[in-house]
């Protein structure tokens, strides 16, 4: 987790905004402006010039002297060169968008951590869950986090993890587990009564591939995102050896006494039924990248200083340029190419 360290908010989450843009927020060369949504990149020839925005009922357009700076993410940095004229021509045209510079590789190469949990209910009520017991002991640990910062309140909810082999011959871990002091199914979409635990198991390096796609060339819709996941069997052999590592480590004796009734998973499953657990509760664990690849190739979106390919005065700078998505979180990688963005720039308005 990214946390501040030091101060009244020591110890608790921080985000980019509450790291780089809060503290700056006073400059007399910064405005933000929220409540806002991108709708298109505006364009002089082939030189970037400006965005062009919506905020409520109102059309807004900011020009750019220098450069701009799509920080989307994998699903929004794509869909904006898209509607912008970027991307794949045929598509773009079946749209009626008409066609500024045509870039094969925008939307293409989507890829995330598949994600499983196996999960188990507790007679511990001082695990997180639903019950009057439980209530209590969080009220209590809420008035504990107000007055110290400390207690289950002042947890990041992820108590513990490990990258994990699920083969020794391997080179490098191949799966990432995060362990949750509750029951967590559907992204704590789907609630159960009372309490327990449960244990994420992601693969580090997929090979499965998905896309991002124009719905339609409204910016005000949501584009047409398929992950693709599952879509390469190495992913499922990964992702069913390391569930099943999972569970080996989760029903050892050390957390007998803390559990109780196992969801969904048991004793003596078959292949056959691994795999149906799987592709019928298997999802994101949030991380998608790659949309917008950084690369020399002609499918490669992005050069290595993060200019788009083709254009001028244009960069991406989100996790949408990695090429692979790293073995772990994303979150801390995603800043470090911020940073090296924010390199880029500056040295190019050297004089």
């Amino acid at each position: 987790m990214t946390q501040f360290h030091g101060g009244k908010k020591n110890g608790e989450r921080c985000s980019a905004a509450a790291a780089y843009l809060h503290p700056v927020m006073d400059r007399p060369n910064l405005k933000v402006e929220t409540n806002a949504h991108a709708t298109r990149i505006l364009f002089d020839g082939k030189r970037a010039t400006g965005v062009e925005f919506r905020r409520g009922k109102n059309t807004l357009r900011v020009g750019a002297r220098r450069e701009v700076i799509l920080s989307g993410g994998a699903f929004a940095s794509p869909q904006l060169l898209m509607l912008s004229g970027v991307g794949p021509g045929e598509a773009l045209k079946k749209h009626g968008i008409e066609v500024r510079h045509t870039l094969d590789g925008v939307g293409e190469n989507l890829h995330d951590h598949i994600d499983f949990v196996l999960a188990w209910k507790s007679p511990d009520s001082t695990l997180l869950g639903i019950g009057p017991a439980g209530g209590l002991h969080i009220m209590r640990q809420v008035l504990q986090w107000r007055r110290d910062g400390t207690g289950m309140v002042a947890s990041p909810g992820a108590e513990g993890g490990a990258f994990l082999k699920t083969r020794p011959d391997l080179e490098r871990p191949d799966v990432q587990l995060h362990f949750v002091s509750a029951i967590v199914d559907d992204h704590a979409r789907k609630l159960h009564l009372g309490y327990g635990y449960s244990c994420h198991v992601c693969v580090l390096r997929p090979r499965s591939r998905g896309t991002v796609a124009l719905s339609s060339a409204d910016p005000m819709t949501a584009p047409l995102i398929d992950p693709g996941f599952l879509t390469d069997e190495h992913d499922m052999a990964t992702l069913m050896r390391g569930a099943k590592l999972t569970r080996d480590i989760m029903m050892a004796p050390p957390l007998d006494k803390w559990r109780g009734k196992e969801l969904y998973t048991r004793d003596g499953m078959s292949d056959e039924e691994w795999e149906s657990q799987i592709r019928s509760r298997a999802d994101t664990v949030y991380h998608p990248v790659g949309t917008c690849r950084m690369g020399k190739d002609a499918k490669a979106v992005v050069d290595p200083q993060l200019r788009v390919r083709g254009l001028e005065g244009l960069r991406v700078a989100d996790a949408s340029v990695m090429p692979n998505v790293i073995g772990g979180n994303t979150n801390a990688p995603t800043i470090m190419i911020a940073e090296r963005a924010a390199d880029f720039v500056k040295a190019a308005a050297r004089p």
